[in-house]
């Protein structure tokens, strides 16, 4: 956006410990980091100690008490940045981080200019969509947040009509996926015919564990088919899912930088996401834009991003048979396996393409800005 000669700026609340800058520019947009005022306190909520203090914090209501006035400050700070920058309109996620620190309904405060919210998935969706409860306070910190908005926009229209649900909301939801910078070289980069890529999180939701079993059957029947496995979390716990023979197959890379994310993916031949519940997952985009062949889940916007055997294979994630078999399938299949990676390409250049997705973005603040 700021290409097309808008002014960006970027203000966070941010919960204790957040790294980082509390102000800086990043290619043309202004960032501010506003942090709790107990930031001090409750710097590294690794320790055992600062967990405990957390918890007696919590308890005794100086936590809510504390989140209170610094919900006041950052209000004052960002009626700051608003009249210094001639802030028209705000974008406001539906997940607010300080939200699930609460004990007790604490509002975000009201603002000068008219704020939109952006349903990238809430506390409250993805707490009902794996059926878990919603504490009563959090839902309404959310729903209010939503209901005084002037304008809601949503990553896909799974998501918009769950969280309509969800939030008993019933005013007009716009659809605008995420994007992504589909100008990714992969020229040049040798391409493991043989190699299966998994970038995410591991944890049960990002489905790894079910990737995990359907690797055995997948190693059983092309033994020298490899599997990298980029993300954070605990490696070994999928491990123990692995056959002994599967184990020597799979490598574990940790969280990398995009540049080298991008290079990982370029070499592949097949990219799997078997997650259980995306807003609208950015990986299978980047794999795309790589140009290689996507498996994605069918659950929730699945089907919004992949046209199942044309640009990619959706799967449901707890068939692990059929999981296994979409692999064995693109593995086995060259001239399949590349008419897919070309239509995935194809399609995230010509559909979510970060430019055209700002266009999107610009059009949706105009309307607000015209019918407040």
């Amino acid at each position: 956006m700021v290409k097309m000669g808008h002014r960006v700026v970027v203000a966070g609340f941010y919960s204790p410990g957040y790294g980082g800058s509390d102000e800086f520019d990043d290619e043309g947009v202004k960032v501010y980091r506003y942090r709790w005022r107990m930031d001090g306190v409750l710097k590294n909520e690794q320790k055992l100690s600062t967990r405990i203090i957390k918890k007696l914090l919590t308890i005794s209501g100086i936590l809510d008490r504390d989140i209170k006035k610094s919900l006041v400050l950052y209000q004052s700070s960002l009626e700051n940045i608003i009249a210094r920058h001639e802030i028209d309109i705000i974008e406001m996620p539906d997940y607010n981080d300080y939200v699930r620190h609460c004990r007790s309904f604490i509002p975000f405060p009201k603002l000068s200019v008219p704020v939109v919210i952006k349903m990238n998935g809430s506390i409250t969706y993805f707490n009902r969509e794996a059926g878990k409860p919603v504490p009563d306070h959090i839902f309404k910190i959310e729903r209010g947040i939503i209901n005084r908005s002037a304008g809601v926009a949503a990553v896909s229209q799974y998501t918009a009509s769950k969280s309509a649900e969800y939030f008993i909301y019933t005013d007009k939801i716009d659809i605008i996926p995420n994007g992504i910078n589909t100008a990714i070289s992969f020229d040049g980069i040798n391409k493991n015919p043989l190699q299966v890529i998994f970038t995410g999180t591991l944890v049960q939701k990002k489905g790894i564990y079910q990737l995990a079993k359907a690797w055995n059957m997948v190693n059983r029947q092309v033994p020298g088919a490899r599997l990298l496995v980029l993300g954070k979390g605990n490696c070994q716990k999928v491990m123990n899912l692995l056959n002994p023979d599967a184990q020597t197959t799979v490598s574990f890379m940790g969280h990398v930088a995009a540049g080298e994310l991008y290079r990982y993916l370029s070499s592949s031949a097949i990219a799997v996401f078997p997650s259980y519940a995306e807003a609208f997952a950015l990986a299978p985009l980047e794999a795309m834009a790589c140009g290689i062949a996507v498996i994605n889940s069918n659950r929730t916007s699945g089907p919004e991003l992949i046209d199942n055997g044309i640009d990619g294979l959706l799967i449901d994630p707890d068939d692990i048979d059929q999981l296994a078999s979409a692999i064995l399938h693109l593995l086995n299949n060259v001239e399949i396996r590349e008419q897919i990676a070309k239509a995935g390409n194809k399609k995230v250049g010509e559909v979510f393409d970060i430019a055209n997705i700002a266009q999107q973005n610009t059009d949706f603040y105009n309307r607000v800005l015209i019918a407040k």
